[in-house]
């Protein structure tokens, strides 16, 4: 092979033009490690890993017995509120958690405890199309929990939408406050 038949490896970054600093992203890694920050992004994940559709409220639970008419907690209902739980999840920890490899941790977290505790549902929700659904609905702009619910409902696949678009806006609302105190509750320290 000759000399000039040699190609140079570039990276998508490279390609594109970012600069990419990897000794700052490494001291950024060992900055929130040393002051405790990866651990508690660690236990923030796998809590919200156990967050749960609820009639009884106990636990890191979204009670739904006094939110919703009995007829929505069905299991295939109830299913796609687990569903929505660990999208929202997801979510709000990749828009809380200012720092990225926080929330990255926390989401892997979450995903590894998941696929431990229940291999099957985890599986189900990572090779299907629902958060793809939710994602779409969140990125449409305007009313967000309108738009949860509206892909909610047509998820569970009923003929009266318009009390699940209801039921959806009314997990989405209620589980965010859960999620936002679960990540407030994680007490990371964000000072440089």
């Amino acid at each position: 092979m000759a000399e000039n038949d040699v190609k140079i490896y570039q990276s998508k970054a490279q390609r594109l033009g970012v600069r990419v600093n990897l000794n700052d992203d490494f001291d950024n890694v060992n900055r929130q490690r040393a002051n405790g920050n990866l651990e508690k992004a660690k236990r923030l994940g796998e809590r919200l890993s156990r967050l749960t559709p609820s009639l009884d409220g106990e636990g890191l639970q979204v009670n739904l017995q006094d939110m919703l008419p009995k007829k929505y907690l069905s299991q295939d209902i109830l299913y796609q509120i687990k569903v929505l739980l660990v999208f929202e999840a997801e979510a709000l920890l990749e828009l809380e958690i200012p720092v990225p490899v926080l929330a990255t941790t926390a989401i892997n977290s979450l995903h590894d405890s998941l696929r431990k505790s229940a291999p099957g549902f985890h599986k189900n929700i990572s090779d299907g199309a629902a958060f793809t659904f939710y994602f779409l609905a969140m990125k449409k702009g305007g009313d967000t929990s309108q738009n949860i619910g509206e892909a909610f409902a047509m998820l569970c696949n009923v003929k009266n939408k318009e009390g699940y678009v209801e039921a959806g806006r009314c997990v989405w609302n209620l589980a965010a406050n859960i999620i936002e105190t679960e990540i407030r509750k994680a007490e990371f320290e964000l000072s440089e």
